[in-house]
């Protein structure tokens, strides 16, 4: 089954992957900043798996999302925000539940493009 999420990207979720098409500026810029991020923390942080990147349009390995009764302990958010120094900013949706995923009980960061200048475009 095909499902879609639109913001300031249009979010194909595929069985096994999602793919994140740029509808503006915001959305471009979120897709190279995933990139950016991925490369650097990949191995230090809970990332959704980066497939590929080209032209803004993001590929990612699709996770579980954090069931809907359940809230993200803070301490997740605070721990991203250690391990990824650009994250550490007032203006961020890292909070939302909806930007998180989880894998072997652990959370796992599904949106990860934002930064303090892509949060000052909202």
């Amino acid at each position: 089954m095909i499902s879609f999420k639109l913001s300031t990207r249009l979010v194909i979720i595929l069985k096994n992957i999602v793919i994140k098409i740029p509808l503006s500026k915001r959305g471009y810029l979120q897709g190279l900043n995933e990139k950016k991020i991925w490369d650097k923390y990949k191995d230090t942080a809970p990332l959704a798996e980066l497939k590929g990147v080209c032209g803004g349009v993001v590929c990612q390995r699709r996770y579980a999302l954090l069931p809907l009764r359940e809230s993200l302990p803070n301490k997740e958010v605070t721990n991203i925000k250690t391990l990824i120094p650009e994250f550490n900013f007032n203006n961020c949706d890292l909070y939302n539940y909806k930007n998180w995923g989880i894998f072997n009980k652990k959370y796992i960061l599904l949106d990860y493009g934002i930064d303090k200048y892509v949060a000052s475009l909202y």
